[in-house]
């Protein structure tokens, strides 16, 4: 579309905008045929596009109605493409969608989906979206310099709106850096902290597979190991992990010095627990040794209390539970986060409480330590 005919359809629809009561918007109509939209690129992971249709189905029919019925508030951004995509692709499309990727999808059901056309035919003279020509939407055009601009001016947008998981940012931080970009500088444009930046950072140091099944739920192939072999049947985890479990994940792997097979069969481990079966369609979960470790340490030093081996109130959980590398004389085993840790001495106390009442001894005073 011509700089001219946009700025005449512009006109012409602020007219109709004002005629009809519809709040007129700075911008455009582009024909959506014109422009090249990559929503692997976005920002946003394209799994969380489909989201919002599918796992949110209200969030984003809401999103929807409100745009057929109110009109396009806010203009996507575009850029010239100068027959090529940022991802180095040729088109022949003379436009490519940088911001606005929902606003975009919503737009192209009103126009396509077969039960929005006949109720826009039944309901608003045919009008896919009320303050628009058919076919098109409200856009501005840009000339970005480059991909790193490109992805800075798509992410900020998002970060704005609070859009982006995790995930995403951790691609998007792994992009700028690749560009050259250091913390600070990423931070500033993308209105984040530089702390912020630097976790993830972090957790974009796991093996690529490990981060693409985290972000699209993308197949991890099997991985061999010493241990043996590591695989994910299905694509979806049993279990969500958070930016903190993969942050801690990173940081066991730089500590350990671990292999990117070692890495990802752990990461397996921790998003499909295995069970065993305890009857037909009744799951239970595995047993966790090391938790029933701790208690029956605990016990043990119930019984040692009761026997005089040891006084009463010398124990002290945060003294006792911990990494064994580190000379703990209970092992907390590989997970040694704070919460972990307070779930192990809640096992401690209760275990050690059991066993000092089941001697008949008063309780220690080590119950009140620091649980």
């Amino acid at each position: 579309m011509s700089k001219g005919r946009a700025t005449r359809m512009s006109t012409s629809t602020a007219a109709n905008d004002k005629a009809a009561g519809v709040p007129h918007v700075t911008g455009a109509p582009v024909r959506l045929s014109d422009i090249h939209a990559d929503y692997a690129w976005n920002t946003r992971a394209e799994r969380n596009v489909q989201d919002m249709e599918d796992l949110e189905s209200s969030g984003f029919e809401g999103f929807k109605n409100n745009i057929r019925d109110g009109g396009q508030v806010t203009a996507v951004i575009l850029r010239n493409t100068g027959g090529k995509t940022l991802g180095g692709a040729k088109t022949d499309k003379p436009f490519e969608l940088i911001c606005g990727f929902r606003r975009h999808r919503a737009i192209t059901l009103l126009n396509t989906d077969k039960a929005e056309t006949e109720k826009a035919k039944k309901e608003r003279n045919g009008m896919a979206v009320p303050n628009l020509p058919n076919g098109t939407i409200l856009a501005e055009v840009r000339d970005v310099a480059d991909v790193t601009h490109a992805r800075i001016l798509n992410g900020v947008e998002n970060t704005a709106r609070k859009n982006l998981k995790a995930p995403d940012m951790v691609f998007l931080v792994k992009d700028l850096q690749k560009a050259g970009m250091t913390q600070q500088p990423i931070a500033d444009a993308l209105g984040i902290t530089q702390g912020w930046v630097s976790r993830l950072q972090t957790v974009g140091k796991l093996p690529l597979a490990v981060l693409e099944h985290w972000r699209e739920r993308k197949a991890i192939p099997p991985v061999t190991t010493r241990t043996g072999v590591y695989e994910l049947k299905d694509k979806a985890p049993s279990v969500e992990l958070t930016e903190p479990e993969m942050r801690k994940l990173a940081h066991q792997q730089e500590v350990e010095e671990k292999t990117p097979e070692e890495m990802t069969a752990r990461y397996i481990r921790k998003v499909k627990p295995e069970v065993q079966a305890d009857g037909p369609g009744l799951p239970t979960p595995v047993v966790d040794k090391v938790k029933e470790n701790v208690a029956e340490m605990a016990a043990f030093l119930g019984c040692m209390v009761k026997a005089g081996f040891l006084q009463e109130g010398s124990l002290d959980w945060s003294n006792v539970i911990g990494p064994k590398k580190k000379g703990f004389p209970i092992d907390c085993g590989p997970d040694d986060s704070r919460d972990r840790l307070a779930e192990l001495k809640t096992a401690a106390k209760i275990a050690f409480d059991e066993e000092v009442a089941k001697l008949g001894a008063t309780t220690s005073k080590a119950t009140n330590a620091n649980v």
